[in-house]
């Protein structure tokens, strides 16, 4: 039997916990023996360590039919055995033996950062996480995240200006979460990869999103945390990079907003935190490039451009901090958005693009 059809197979089983399939392969001498075994029949010592339920679970299993389904969508599987299996994923606690591939996982990987954060941002840090994500491609870091709503999809989303991306998804590449990502997902397959190691067919679950956070951290040399709540998956993130050995930072957010209290506690704990995508290259020792110049403009357009390099605004703020009409603020901010220099956010706030 092939090696990467049983490897498949065991991975297809649930109730396999990666303590009992370490077991199993010592006692079957690797993923054929094991596969094997758990089709024919264990002795009865064995069988009670890995349980009635993953041989009830091999015994319904398709290995050869996820290849098809694989085959199928364009994408393609890995396991341990392969040389195109990633190198940064081979060392890390309970490698994932199988992982489904959309795109292409290249050496140019080898440089990457995750950028992670809650579901629920503010547009603060979906600012933050999108801007830096941009800046790191632009040096030619390849930013990792999980695809979840949120911080996760701003960073994708900023990559994707500049450089490379890496989803890791927590359910299967046919069942994707969040739904109707597949556009998405196409998007970045296109200018990096999509991966999941569960099986095709698996919809997300309590278990799978975090069991994914160890994937993220691995992939990545440095993982930065935007927004995070006091219980976010995106500490679980940061929990698995530090027990790799990878550095963590994060960036601050205002002490009155829940959606960092997680986050500003890491920089309390001794992360470092993040003020600018310069920060995260000095921990991967790359020396930043110099910023493109301002755009020159009308002195009244510069007023308000100056403005919004702060924080996003709406126009009636701007109205109050500048001083102008607001007919002449409407007129400014149309301008500049036309021209590329202003980004118009959900509920009428502006920001730099």
């Amino acid at each position: 039997m092939d090696r990467r059809v049983a490897w498949v197979g065991l991975n297809l089983l649930p109730s396999l916990t990666p303590r009992r399939r370490d077991l199993l392969l010592r006692a079957c001498g690797g993923p054929v023996g094991a596969w094997e075994a758990l089709r024919s029949g264990l002795p009865e010592g064995l069988r009670a360590e890995v349980g009635d339920k993953a041989l009830a679970e091999a015994r319904g299993a398709d290995p050869e039919g996820e290849f098809e389904r694989a085959e199928k969508a364009g994408a393609r599987i890995l396991t341990v055995d392969d040389p195109d299996y990633p190198e940064a994923l081979r060392g890390i606690p309970a490698p994932p033996p199988v992982l489904y591939v959309l795109g292409e996982i290249t050496p140019a990987d080898a440089r990457a950062v995750a950028i992670v954060g809650t579901r629920r941002c503010t547009s603060y840090g979906r600012l933050v996480a999108k801007k830096l994500a941009a800046e790191l491609g632009a040096h030619g870091i390849t930013v990792v995240s999980g695809l979840a709503p949120g911080i996760d999809t701003a960073a994708h989303e900023g990559a994707l200006t500049s450089g490379r991306t890496i989803a890791v998804l927590g359910s299967g590449l046919g069942k994707p979460y969040p739904a109707g990502s597949e556009r998405r997902i196409q998007e970045i397959a296109s200018r990096g990869a999509v991966l999941s190691e569960f099986p095709w067919e698996l919809p997300g679950a309590q278990w799978t999103f975090p069991r994914r956070n160890r994937i993220i951290a691995g992939l990545a040399q440095v993982v930065v945390v935007v927004e995070a709540p006091e219980r976010s998956g995106a500490l679980i993130t940061a929990d698995f990079a530090l027990a790799q050995g990878k550095e963590v930072l994060a960036v601050p957010g205002p002490i009155t907003s829940e959606a960092s209290r997680g986050s500003n506690r890491l920089i309390q704990d001794g992360a470092k935190p993040v003020l600018s995508a310069a920060d995260v290259l000095v921990e991967l020792g790359i020396p930043s490039l110099p910023l493109a110049p301002p755009p020159t403009l009308a002195p009244d357009a510069q007023r308000v451009y100056e403005l919004l390099g702060q924080e996003p605004l709406d126009p009636s703020e701007i109205v109050e901090r500048t001083g102008l009409p607001h007919p002449r603020v409407a007129q400014i901010l149309l301008e500049l958005v036309l021209a590329g220099q202003v980004e118009e956010l959900p509920g009428r706030k502006y920001v730099r693009a």
